[in-house]
């Protein structure tokens, strides 16, 4: 009896350890000796390999460090007892220039192998001088680098654990949005998953920047104080807040709001001439009317999809409006991609952004925007490989309708939003920034999502997120639907809780 107990206990135990945790086949110092050069499209050398003890967060793992010939670089950690068979590259941010490998800790701490790259430069995250008339960078930037680092760190995996992972994943937000889209239509095999969050669009990116930027401006000075953007947040939520059910902060769909700024306008002679915080100068209308439209040529011709959202007003502060009247960051933003990153040849440091002109210069964005940009619509090799995307983007986050524009388009290619919803869902989270922030839930377990679709056919018909502030405290939590559907209160104001919210299906 006692060898039969001694069986089933030691049967019981394989059954419930992956074969994935096996040990690794090699020593971790002993992946510097190895070569990989020899790597198909993605020629790697190894800079350095290293031991990193466990912590009471973190497993033990060896921590590569590595460069795609020519520039692009890369961090890959390897568990080295509890690998759980499976592989995800996170995404980075802005232009990139550093390896933000440690945002992917948590899946680490799950027994992932995870990688990271700088995308084939260095720099701080917001500097564009190192594409300055450099086309190999701004390739590597745009597909290339997060293609190739892909292909040599599960490579890399490979000779370390003496095989290929089971799964593979990609995670990102705002240009790693970008990363995730660009590898589900240019390089489908990549990944089994993709959580791509509001992926930054090259063209109408930069558009908006610009177009924000100048609609508040007159002669170098901000047209709107900060007092009349709370002014104007509050005018829109006192109209529109309960459309969706409950007053609370947050619009459930920004579409659904019917506000003209127009009924703030300041009335009488001395409104002319005296900025007042209680209301708007005709110019203050006018402006806030733009920023609210999306950018246009002079004859009307839209450029992009969408303009700033009601409800997310608050994040003109700093952005468009500064305390001292001065330009925003958009306009810096907009003045160094136009100088370094926007035109096929570089204009260089003295170009300004008074020289560009949307009726003649819109066009020549396109060669880039074609070069870096994830928003083809078409992913249907995608789809027939079996990938599965989760697209995601805060309502409140300025792009917010280019991201919906291009999803609705990728589904009429492959046949309509049912079609699209079997490998692809967008989930538009109310009252979220860009990425993260905002009065709404804005912190999700994408990857356990991702997960269960990718491993166990679980397509996700709803999210549910919650809130965290600044300071990392956790506050409501509240479910998030697919695309077109949305949330509605069910009335019980004695019980805000994710149970109270139901999934409602938009009118045709």
């Amino acid at each position: 009896m006692r060898f039969l107990i001694a069986a089933v206990l030691t049967l019981a135990a394989v059954i419930a350890t992956p074969a994935a945790q096996a040990a690794p086949v090699l020593i971790c110092s002993d992946i510097a000796k190895q070569s990989f050069a020899a790597i198909p499209d993605a020629p790697t050398m190894i800079i350095s390999a290293a031991m990193v003890g466990a912590t009471d967060k973190l497993p033990s793992y060896c921590r590569v460090r590595a460069v795609v010939t020519p520039h692009v670089e890369f961090e890959l950690r390897l568990p080295t007892d509890r690998w759980n068979g499976k592989f995800l590259m996170q995404g980075c941010r802005a232009y990139c220039g550093v390896i933000m490998i440690d945002e992917a800790n948590d899946a680490l701490a799950k027994g992932y192998a995870t990688v990271a790259t700088n995308m084939g430069h260095v720099g701080n995250i917001m500097d564009t001088a190192w594409a300055y008339n450099d086309r190999d960078a701004e390739i590597d930037y745009g597909f290339r680098g997060t293609h190739v680092t892909a292909v040599a760190a599960k490579a890399i995996l490979n000779v370390f654990q003496g095989k290929t992972p089971a799964r593979s994943y990609f995670r990102g937000c705002s240009t790693g949005g970008r990363q995730g889209l660009v590898e589900a239509e240019r390089y489908p095999a990549d990944f089994d998953g993709i959580v791509a969050g509001a992926p930054v669009a090259a063209k109408a990116g930069l558009l908006n920047f610009y177009w924000s930027s100048t609609a508040n401006l007159d002669q170098k000075k901000s047209i709107l104080t900060p007092d009349t953007v709370y002014l104007l947040r509050g005018a829109v939520m006192a109209k529109c807040d309960a459309l969706d059910g409950l007053k609370d902060g947050i619009l459930e769909d920004p579409r659904a709001c019917n506000f003209d700024p127009g009924e703030l306008v300041c009335k009488g002679f001395a409104s002319a001439f005296v900025t007042r915080s209680d209301c708007l100068s005709a110019a203050q209308v006018e402006a806030v009317r733009k920023l609210y439209a999306p950018p246009a040529t002079s004859d009307g011709a839209q450029l992009a999809a969408g303009g700033h959202m009601f409800g997310g007003e608050l994040n003109w502060l700093g952005a468009i409006v500064s305390p001292d009247g001065s330009p925003g960051t958009y306009y810096k933003y907009a003045e160094d991609n136009l100088r370094f990153v926007a035109y096929a040849e570089d204009p260089g440091p003295g170009y300004t952004i008074d020289q560009f002109n949307m009726d003649r210069d819109a066009e020549r964005l396109n060669f880039m925007e074609h070069l870096v940009s994830g928003f083809n619509p078409d992913m249907r090799r995608f789809r027939d490989r079996g990938g599965r995307m989760i697209l995601y983007h805060g309502w409140q986050d300025g792009p917010a309708l280019n991201t919906v524009d291009f999803y609705e388009t990728a589904a009429n290619v492959v046949g309509g939003l049912e079609e699209a919803v079997g490998f692809a869902r967008l989930f538009m989270v109310p009252g979220m920034d860009h990425c993260s922030g905002g009065a709404g839930v804005n912190s999700f377990d994408f990857l356990a999502a991702i997960e269960d679709w990718v491993e166990y056919g679980k397509a996700p018909d709803s999210l549910t997120g919650t809130h965290v502030d600044q300071n990392g405290t956790v506050g409501m939590s509240r479910p998030v639907y697919a695309y077109p559907n949305f949330a509605r209160y069910d009335g019980n104001r004695e019980r805000v809780v994710p149970e109270s919210f139901k999934r409602q299906v938009p009118k045709p």
